[in-house]
Formats: C-alpha cells, sequence, structure tokens
C-alpha cells in the first residue's frame, strides 16, 4: 500500500467529451447515420438494464440484445456497438497532457474512476489509447457499485493500493460524485475545465 499523491481523474466529461449532455454528444447524427431514436433508447436502455451493466451484473451484448430484440432489429447490437464506443471516444489529449506532466514532474501515480461497463473499459483502454496514460482504470462494473456510492470510493483506494485517503486528489465533473469521494476522506475537485485542473495540478503533489 502506498500513500504518495494519486490523481484520479473521471472519464466522461473530463477525459472524454462526448457524453450525453455535451455539446456535441455521441449520439448526435445516430438518427442519420443508423436511423435509431437515441432518446427512445435512453429511456428504455440506457435508463433501465444499462444500470445493472454499470454494477457488473449484467453483460452488455446480453442486455443489449434482449432491449433490440424487443424491437425486432437483434441483428445490429455488434453495429450499435461498434458506433456508439467510436464516436464516444472523443479524447481531450489537454488534459491527458497535464496529467502526464504532473505524473513525470512529482512521481506520482495516476488512475480513471469511472462509471462503466467492461466492454467500452476496453476499448478505451486498448483502443482508444488511455492504457498509456493511467496506471489503471477502476470501474464500476468491476467493483459492483457506482458513484457517487461511497462504497464505490473506498473500493476503489483499496483497488488502488492507497494508504491514506488524502493522499488522493479526485476531479469529476458531476457535484455529486465528488461529494461522495469527499465522504470516503478523498480530496476532490469539481471540474470545470482544462484551466481548472491545470491550476489545481500546480499545488498538487
Amino acid at each position: 500500500m502506498s500513500s504518495a499523491p494519486v490523481l484520479v481523474l473521471d472519464i466522461d466529461g473530463v477525459v472524454s467529451l462526448a457524453q450525453p449532455g455535451s455539446a456535441e454528444p455521441w449520439y448526435a447524427t445516430l438518427k442519420q447515420d443508423l436511423g435509431l431514436d437515441y432518446a427512445e433508447i435512453e429511456r428504455e436502455f440506457f435508463h433501465g438494464a444499462f444500470d445493472e451493466v454499470l454494477r457488473g451484473r449484467l453483460d452488455l451484448h446480453v442486455a443489449l440484445h434482449g432491449y433490440l430484440d424487443s424491437k425486432g432489429i437483434a441483428d445490429r447490437r455488434e453495429e450499435f456497438i461498434a458506433y456508439w464506443f467510436e464516436k464516444d471516444a472523443v479524447i481531450d489529449r489537454a488534459v491527458l497532457a497535464e496529467a502526464d506532466a504532473w505524473r513525470k514532474r512529482t512521481g506520482g501515480r495516476c488512475f480513471a474512476a469511472s462509471n462503466q461497463e467492461h466492454y467500452r473499459v476496453a476499448y478505451l483502454r486498448d483502443q482508444a489509447g488511455l492504457g498509456a496514460h493511467f496506471d489503471e482504470i477502476v470501474y464500476s462494473a468491476a467493483l459492483g457499485v457506482c458513484k457517487p456510492d461511497r462504497v464505490f470510493f473506498t473500493s476503489a483506494q483499496v483497488r488502488m493500493g492507497v494508504t491514506a485517503a488524502q493522499s488522493i486528489l479526485f476531479v469529476d465533473d458531476r457535484a455529486t460524485n465528488v461529494d461522495g469521494a469527499r465522504m470516503a476522506g478523498w480530496r476532490a475537485m469539481l471540474y470545470r475545465g482544462p484551466a481548472s485542473l491545470s491550476q489545481a495540478l500546480a499545488h498538487w503533489g
């Protein structure tokens, strides 16, 4: 176990910029490209069975097959996943550069901590290249619990091998997640763009 400085970044909204609610969400041209209605998918899948997928209780392919089969388009599962993963991997290289520079300057470790399922984590790590920038991506499906639950943060701390909670600086774009991290004893800040991260890292570690 280590108490050296640790930087932990959220993925969607900090490292990846195409999440729902962003200026250009990954599904912006979904209707045009695939003929699928995101509002319907969000309501019936992402706010339904996907909650169990995020907690590692249900495989993404199984859950999505069930949903698409109910629409008579189960054969489009792979096409939809490939589209989603590619479009939802708009990586902010400036943020990664800040994290890399911090790690080089301080000798600290850097992790990602996110509500994700297994397949997308593998895509982000291996295909989108995030694996080169983080010691590990710690995520909800592997821990069995989602942010902002306090157990997510305490379990993540064990997974990261960190002794002192106060040696962690966590950066997230959602206030509820920042509050959850603080409840677990972590230092945490609300992300407000690359400049806010740069300023924080200048004084961390």
